[in-house]
């Protein structure tokens, strides 16, 4: 059994989280960010604990300078809408985002992939310039570098089926190629020649690639220079120097285990992340500004259809009652399906920031919970204000304002359900798919199209778990219950309502249920994202 150990500390997930940060493959960021903006962001929840404001803001300058993206400071890191920086400039950033803590250790995925010759030149450059001005180890898998990246490289490795290949210095990689009889031709790449000796291309040389790959890893185990790495690998005994060195980190880092899994404490998280959620708000149109207009043209829209609602006789409680159920089901549809996206396009950025312990699930929640509902709170307000006047529904302030407190009641259930089922499959087009499975009979049993009173029993569940039953049942009691007589009433009209508790008994509405109703409307709010936080809570746990 090997025993992992990095300076003669053993290599646990505890202590490499410490001493260790990583750079992936894709770049994930939040593209509303300016790249200021996001270093800032990822500064107070590396340094939180540790660090005040100002040595986070000279941490942040410093990396800014470090790797050239000073003069870009001010530029948004990109989003589907708005151009941004290009992908070199994120590379460099993605480094910047991880040493801004001085990690001994840099651990980098393929960092030029999808870069063009000389942007990956260039990433290259800066990863040396930073092992040679931070003291750090710098480790990468890198596919074919070009010659001029490749001789930047201190020591490569090289593995082939498993087995080592070759571990050490680029002479001395040269210099064993050239004993084994296959020296680097004149001006050729020496990756691509490496590469190429380790390869099998073409099917009717296999065994003797086969046998020249086991002669190079053969040849590397047992010269002077792979025993030397193989004894220092399998455990010798240190010199004083070594030793020096290695009680050094475990003074560093070793005592770190005691301290808390984050950088920064449960409300510097939410404090952050709410004020990057809030950014991506308020700069992309879709999720602010078009949400607005849509709110206003659709209530404009619906109001105009009800205009003629005033004053109330028999032929227009229908009107009023459709009126009511408008806008009870716009509230949800307005916003149900379009938040789904809120969660599912951030998903990777969101596995890769809690893998990296940089928050907890709970504080990135709540932070989005509470980023988005401003927005939504002005929509429904907007919207509920203009189709209750438009309406003509009672001129009373108290059932103005009990109309627009169940349409944001409404809308936030929708939300949640969206939020729930965002978090649940992970994926928008699947969530977008099952919603309505669960949403168009809830629509169904609201109490518009079928009495809740004729039922058959065994969808009496569905009527308790429909919310569009609830809020149509609350804004029905705040209005027809001011309605003290409606002309009209002759015999050949079927259930004449000769006032407004008539025509709430003609839809059992019961007056008394108009609390229960507001009640279990919040506590759907709170049901829904609890769901929908548990779904995202295991999804985390999964992964890890």
């Amino acid at each position: 059994m090997f025993i992992f150990q990095v300076n003669g500390i053993r290599a646990e997930r505890s202590y490499m989280r410490q001493v260790c940060a990583y750079v992936q493959q894709d770049d994930c960021f939040i593209g509303s960010l300016t790249v200021e903006e996001h270093l800032r962001f990822m500064a107070k929840l590396k340094m939180g604990n540790e660090h005040g404001k100002e040595e986070q803001e000279r941490r942040v300058r410093s990396v800014m300078r470090d790797l050239g993206l000073d003069k870009i400071a001010s530029t948004i890191i990109g989003t589907r809408t708005r151009k941004g920086i290009s992908g070199g400039e994120k590379k460099r950033l993605a480094f910047a985002s991880e040493i801004l803590t001085s990690p001994p250790i840099l651990i980098c995925d393929e960092p030029t992939s999808g870069l063009d010759a000389f942007l990956a030149y260039q990433v290259v450059c800066v990863l040396k310039k930073l092992a040679e001005t931070r003291n750090m180890t710098i480790v990468l898998t890198i596919h074919q570098p070009s010659s001029q990246v490749f001789a930047l490289f201190d020591s490569v490795y090289m593995m082939v089926n498993g087995n080592v290949a070759f571990c050490g210095s680029l002479q001395l990689a040269e210099q064993m190629w050239a004993e084994l009889k296959l020296p680097i031709p004149m001006n050729f790449n020496p990756s691509d020649h490496y590469l190429s000796t380790m390869s099998v291309r073409d099917p009717r040389e296999e065994q003797q690639k086969k046998a020249q790959i086991e002669k190079i890893c053969i040849t590397f185990k047992y010269s002077e220079n792979g025993k030397s790495i193989f004894k220092e690998s399998s455990g010798r005994e240190l010199d004083e120097r070594d030793r020096a060195y290695s009680e050094d980190w475990r003074r560093r880092y070793a005592s770190n285990f005691s301290r808390p899994q984050f950088g920064a404490s449960f409300f510097q998280q939410i404090r952050a992340l709410t004020w990057r959620a809030s950014k991506t708000v308020l700069r992309e149109p879709t999720l602010l500004k078009v949400q607005i207009f849509q709110s206003i043209i659709i209530a404009v829209l619906t109001g105009l259809i009800y205009t003629n609602n005033s004053p109330v006789d028999q032929r227009k409680i229908m009107n009023i009652n459709g009126s009511l159920y408008q806008m009870v089901s716009n509230m949800a549809f307005m916003f149900q399906f379009s938040v789904v996206h809120h969660f599912c396009l951030e998903m990777n950025t969101f596995y890769r920031e809690t893998s990296s312990r940089l928050y907890r699930v709970s504080a990135y929640f709540i932070s989005k919970n509470l980023a988005e509902l401003p927005s939504y709170i002005i929509s429904a307000v907007l919207f509920t204000s203009i189709l209750y006047w438009m309406s003509g529904l009672v001129p009373l302030v108290d059932s103005f304002l009990i109309y627009i407190l169940v349409g944001i009641l409404v809308q936030n259930i929708a939300i949640s359900i969206g939020y729930m089922f965002s978090c649940i499959f992970g994926t928008v087009n699947l969530a977008v798919a099952i919603m309505p499975i669960f949403v168009v009979p809830m629509m169904a049993f609201g109490g518009f199209f079928i009495n809740q009173d004729t039922l058959q029993w065994y969808f009496v569940p569905m009527k308790y778990l429909s919310y569009f039953g609830y809020g149509y049942e609350a804004v029905a009691i705040s209005q027809w219950t001011h309605v003290e007589e409606i002309p009209g009433c002759t015999p050949s009209i079927d259930r004449c309502a000769r006032n407004g508790t008539e025509v709430l008994h003609n839809l059992s509405f019961k007056e008394y249920n108009f609390w229960t109703d507001i009640g279990v409307m919040t506590f759907m709010i709170f049901a829904f994202r609890f769901l929908a936080f548990l779904a995202l809570y295991i999804r985390v746990k999964r992964r890890t």
